[in-house]
């Protein structure tokens, strides 16, 4: 009497892994392209709370803070009115949800301003992806106007489809310039 084996053959076998391979294929980009977009929805949240800081430093000094980072900690901090809490608004930005941070402040007329006198008028705030295309894909810059405007393109600092994001992260079209 010959007992019949059970079990799978190497055909059964590789079209099941076909399958699984194929399901992947199709899941893995839209698992990739939802961390992008939870990225750069963090992105946009992390420029907000950076626009409301300044935006209180400039309540209380009459100026945006200046490029000296310990004077503005300084200013920002010691006997402050209203009190901002715990020092950390400096705290290193690099990398963070895959962006990083860059702040920059000028004078009114366009020339350096320095934190002790407490003139820096205008700033800039860029938030870029630290690794293009992987982390996200929109750079973000605002100024002392308060919109966050958006760029998309294959680098920082492109130009086109220059638009500005909205409270609801909804875009708003006609914005200026966001390199």
């Amino acid at each position: 009497m010959r007992r019949s084996e059970r079990g799978f053959t190497l055909v059964e076998i590789m079209i099941v892994v076909a399958i699984i391979a194929l399901l992947a294929a199709i899941a893995i980009p839209n698992v990739l392209r939802g961390r992008t977009s939870a990225n750069e929805s963090a992105a946009i949240g992390n420029t907000r709370a950076l626009l409301s800081g300044l935006e209180m430093f400039r309540s209380v000094n009459n100026a945006y803070p200046g490029p000296d980072s310990a004077a503005f900690t300084a200013a920002m901090y010691t006997n402050a009115t209203p009190d901002f809490g715990p020092p950390n608004f400096l705290a290193s930005l690099a990398g963070v949800q895959g962006y990083n941070y860059t702040f920059t402040s000028t004078q009114a007329g366009g020339g350096a301003c320095t934190t002790a006198a407490f003139d820096c008028a205008l700033y800039t705030l860029s938030t870029v992806p630290a690794n293009w295309g992987n982390t996200g894909v929109r750079s973000f810059v605002t100024d002392e106007t308060g919109v966050i405007r958006h760029c998309t393109g294959t680098a920082a600092g492109q130009t086109a489809d220059r638009t500005g994001v909205g409270q609801d992260n909804t875009i708003d079209q006609g914005a200026p310039n966001c390199d």
